[in-house]
């Protein structure tokens, strides 16, 4: 029997799959819709009105093919649904709206963050209804810092759509806010909102973070410091408020960081836990049923606390579809449950597909169980301590495979020593679980609760105190930069290579040879590209300006500050495989000639109240540095052939620059409004 005829579920899976990849990329009418349900339909009933059984057989499949169209209408169908519901129509028009706060403000630097339910806009006398999702950045005062969930608030302001990619190879905001249902953004000061009334919301997320607080506050007991409190709350419950960036990086570089997200190690050890405790309770058989029915209860109880986040929701769905399993007295199938798991998230929230952690989640999951067979199966191991530890590494190395792809893709970095890390990391956090769990029952007896809370606490010390070290040894992070299409390379060569080690057959090497040569080849070309790459890029930043100047693999960055260029620009520096730049403050204008090109980077008022009979010619003429000229005066001194306005050039003074470029008739390029300036000059040769 192959892996499809085992897995029906995985087969449904993928049908829904392609249907919401579908939606993103294809739009159907729905004509073409209607013919496709009109096909699987018909599809399906065909193998009812074969009565011969020969035909029925060989054509048994139709029914299947019928199934998997229909899903891939539903899959496009929840994604279509989805995107109503969190569709927004007022937008660039400003005027006054109603708006209902749906989570808890978070504080920024200097606003308050809050998603709202926008629940209706005044149009002259008129209020009209609507209920469109939107986040909203209110000026953080006084008043701000007690908004909570539930205000009502009056407001007028200009929603907008999330901007995209502003720099080459940046982050896109605008596709993450709507893969959390956002598309609409709002900033409002102080005077432009007012509060109305308070509504009490009732949610299940409330309740869960109230059962999360009581949890916290039972912690608070053991008198932990900062570090091992946010480590604790972290592992346990999925509370990762009061983890700072010091701590994440440690835990990031030394590749323990998925201990603090909680997933299936943790369910895992919960689902052991319970099963131990219960079956100590309802030892007869005959209580086998309500066993597992206080089991898979328990189970999502714990989920619940945590947040219901994607990798809990998937772990507890799995654990509980063995649990009933085992009370039926049948072996599940894990890649079914695997496959059901994600069906059912994906049917509620289409959009998690697209997820980070939704993806590493389940490649990890994977890994693990098909990989780790076969790293096992490497090397034989007779004594028990040393068993367990190669199968511990086996584990580390098939996740860490499983996902190196992702975290290379996203991330970009590769955590060196993340064997080491595993080896402490994953036994201590487990113990730590054990002991928490005790602890919390124990906890109303302080007498009973001392000693796990005091193992606890030494515990916590001793895994901090490890991911520190790991986190200080030399080379501990190796960077890399993949591209989509490396990206499907990567995992080519990775599951034909495992499918060669179980299958042994030639066809399976062959594709996983020629995936790794062309992933090679790839890389090659990439630098041949950059060998003669000759280029003028003006990066993306509200504050300051990056002028970035590139001829082949060397580069020199012209900024008003050194330390803030890498957020816009690191990830262009990697994709093009390009050698740290040398960096060059910018304190006051200058002329550069590149190229053979001449460039005046304007940073200060060299040209305010300045004439000249005949202005100065330049190719490009950069504004930076906050600047604001007075756009008819600056542009009687100099005559450039490109005008470029970067992003922290005030609104205003971009159209006044636009209109007197157009009258001149001067290219004229606003970063703020099209993103990073990139100008490719005649190649070079290497």
């Amino acid at each position: 029997m192959s892996f499809l005829q085992r897995t029906p579920f995985f087969r449904l899976l993928v049908s829904l799959v392609c249907g919401i990849v579908a939606f993103q990329y294809l739009e159907l009418f729905s004509l073409t819709r209607l013919i496709l349900l009109i096909i699987a339909v018909f599809l399906m009933l065909i193998p009812f009105f074969l009565h011969q059984s020969a035909y029925a057989y060989r054509l048994r499949w139709l029914f299947g093919a019928g199934v998997m169209v229909l899903l891939f209408l539903m899959g496009y169908f929840v994604s279509e649904r989805r995107q109503r519901q969190t569709a927004f129509a007022q937008l660039n028009e400003q005027t006054l709206f109603v708006g209902c706060l749906i989570e808890p403000p978070a504080e920024k630097a200097n606003s308050m963050a809050c998603k709202m339910r926008v629940e209706g806009i005044y149009t002259g006398a008129q209020f009209v209804k609507m209920s469109s999702p939107a986040l909203v950045y209110v000026f953080k005062d006084s008043a701000a810092l007690y908004l909570k969930k539930g205000d009502v608030l009056l407001f007028r302001t200009t929603f907008q759509r999330p901007s995209g990619a502003m720099n080459p190879e940046g982050f896109d905001y605008a596709k993450y806010l709507a893969n959390k249902g956002i598309r609409a953004i709002a900033y409002l000061k102080t005077p432009e909102w007012k509060l109305l009334a308070h509504q009490e919301i009732f949610s299940l997320s409330d309740l869960a973070a109230k059962c999360s607080r009581k949890v916290l506050k039972v912690y608070e007991a053991l008198q932990l410091s900062k570090d091992q409190f946010a480590v604790l709350a972290a592992l346990t419950i999925g509370y990762k408020d009061t983890l700072d960036p010091e701590l994440q990086e440690n835990f990031s570089y030394s590749g323990a960081m998925h201990i603090l997200s909680v997933s299936g190690l943790h369910v895992g050890v919960i689902y052991l836990i319970l099963q131990a405790v219960f079956l100590l309770m309802f030892r007869k058989s005959k209580w086998k049923f309500i066993n597992t029915v206080f089991t898979v209860c328990a189970l999502w109880m714990y989920a619940f606390i945590t947040g219901l986040p994607p990798s809990v929701v998937r772990a507890t769905t799995m654990f509980s579809l063995v649990a009933v399993g085992v009370a039926l007295g049948r072996k599940s199938q894990i890649y079914n449950t695997i496959s059901v798991s994600a069906f059912v998230i994906l049917l509620f929230d289409p959009n998690l597909l697209f997820d980070v952690g939704f993806q590493l989640s389940y490649c990890a999951v994977i890994g693990i169980v098909w990989f780790q067979p076969q790293i096992s199966s490497l090397l034989y191991v007779k004594p028990k301590w040393l068993k367990w530890w190669w199968n511990l590494t086996a584990v580390s190395l098939a996740a860490q495979i499983a996902t190196l792809p992702l975290a290379l893709y996203y991330f970009h970095q590769f955590p060196n020593y993340f064997l080491l890390a595993n080896y402490v990391a994953i036994p201590l956090s487990t113990l730590i679980i054990y002991l928490a769990v005790l602890f919390l029952v124990l906890s109303p007896f302080s007498w009973l609760a001392f000693v796990p809370g005091f193992l606890l606490k030494k515990m916590l010390f001793l895994l901090n105190a490890s991911v520190s070290f790991i986190h200080d040894l030399p080379h501990a992070i190796s960077v890399c930069y993949l591209n989509l299409f490396q990206l499907f390379l990567l995992f080519t060569v990775f599951v034909f290579f495992f499918s060669h080690l179980e299958s042994k057959t030639f066809r399976s090497l062959m594709v996983t040879l020629c995936a790794l040569l062309i992933f090679l080849l790839s890389h090659i070309s990439v630098h041949n590209q950059t060998l003669h790459l000759n280029q003028l890029v003006i990066y993306a930043d509200r504050k300051h300006t990056h002028v970035n100047l590139i001829s082949g693999h060397h580069q020199r960055i012209l900024t008003t500050d050194s330390s803030m260029t890498s957020m816009p620009a690191s990830n262009y520096w990697m994709s093009r495989k390009l050698k740290n730049p040398e960096y060059e403050r910018l304190h006051a204008s200058c002329l550069y000639t590149f190229q053979g090109k001449k460039i005046l980077i304007l940073t200060d008022s060299l040209l305010h109240r300045k004439t000249t009979r005949t202005p100065i010619k330049t190719d490009f003429l950069i504004i930076g540095n906050g600047l604001k000229p007075c756009a008819k005066e600056l542009l009687c001194c100099v005559l450039p052939r490109i005008c470029i306005a970067d992003q922290s050039i005030p609104a205003w003074c971009v159209d006044q620059l636009r209109q007197i470029c157009q009258e001149k008739r001067i290219c004229f390029y606003a970063v703020a409004t099209r993103g990073a300036f990139i100008y490719d000059f005649k190649q070079i040769s290497p």
